[in-house]
Order: structure tokens, then sequence, then C-alpha cells
């Protein structure tokens, strides 16, 4: 798979290549309630609603956030990878005007 943009390659290689671009959507009920404060960095979009949490987690930041879920008592998790739209969609950003012009993504 690439991706282009302008006429130029932005990024290419496997679906599974590039999910390393983009965040995990991770949804958990907790044994107990948590405060936003209480969670690690790499965690982004926040919901909290007591003891369950919906989030995207950056690929980096993972196995921290797993430790730190597991210490508070998983009692029901859901992980979503990245969608190829998500990937696709990653690559590109909204101008003022309207118009997309695509991101800077380092690997």
């Amino acid at each position: 798979m690439t991706i282009i943009s302008a006429g130029r390659t932005v990024d290419s290689g496997t679906l599974a290549e590039l999910r390393h671009l983009t965040r995990t959507s991770v949804t958990a009920e907790l044994a107990r309630p948590v405060q936003p404060a209480d969670v690690p960095p790499g965690v982004h979009d926040l919901d909290i609603q007591g003891a369950r949490l919906h989030c995207q987690v950056d690929t980096s930041a993972m196995e921290e956030f797993m430790r730190w879920l597991a210490a508070r008592g998983i009692r029901d998790l859901t992980s979503q990878p990245p969608t190829l739209e998500e990937l696709f969609l990653r690559h590109y950003a909204v101008r003022p005007d309207g118009t997309r012009q695509a991101k800077q993504v380092s690997p």
C-alpha cells in the first residue's frame, strides 16, 4: 500500500507495517474508578465514566498503558488496531481554507 499526496509518496508498506503510525483504540472496564490525571503519557481522546474508559493509545505507549490498566484490575478489555481509513487520515491535516495537506509522520 502506498499513500500519495500532491503526487509524492508519503509512506508505503503493508497494512501491518503502517499500523505503527497511528493509535490503537482501547475500551476498558476496571475494578475501580480512575481519574484523568492518573493516566500515563501517550493516551489521547480519553473518556472516563466511573470505572469505564475509552481512549486512543500511541503504539509506543501501549505496553506501559496495559501495565497501568492491569494494576487497576481489568474486568473487561477491548483493543482495536487502527483501520485502513485511520491510517490514511493520520497522514492528512485540514488547512484553514478546507484543503488537505500531508502530515509529517515520523516512524
